[in-house]
């Protein structure tokens, strides 16, 4: 008998094979594996997404990528009234609302809603000032 077995420690049971089934260092557990080199599923989801197709609109053909052209068509049959469609169409308005929301950027305004605030600010800061210029009647004559 080995004197591991003397001891209460066997060599081959749980958490410790027989070391002619181990990997022997060095070498791949699984050789013939994915090559190096190729591409996963998204890899060529987001490579097929971003390729250009040539569409007619109403102010004649321009070329957009084929993300841009599905999203458009989900958006035209919910606006037909397809259920189907529209539960899609909310939902990626969910998830693009949500992703502006975890960038922490803020959608840029544009040129004539950024005056618009402007002009409300200043309004708001010229009323409060005239309003702590102006004494109030305290009732003392």
């Amino acid at each position: 008998m080995p004197d591991d077995q003397d001891k209460g420690t066997p060599e081959v049971g749980y958490k410790r094979p027989p070391k002619a089934t181990q990997f022997q260092k060095g070498q791949s557990g699984n050789p013939s594996g994915r090559p190096k080199g190729s591409k996963n599923l998204a890899d060529i989801i987001k490579r097929d997404g971003r390729q250009r197709v040539k569409t007619n609109g109403p102010r004649g053909p321009r070329s957009i990528t084929k993300q841009e052209a599905a999203v458009m068509q989900v958006g035209n049959k919910a606006a037909q009234g397809d259920l189907r469609a529209l539960s899609i169409y909310i939902g990626l308005i969910q998830f693009s609302e949500s992703s502006e929301q975890s960038s922490g950027l803020a959608p840029v305004p544009h040129e004539r809603d950024a005056a618009v605030m402007k002009d409300l600010v200043d309004r708001i800061r010229r009323t409060s000032d005239s309003q702590s210029e102006t004494p109030t009647d305290g009732g003392s004559e």
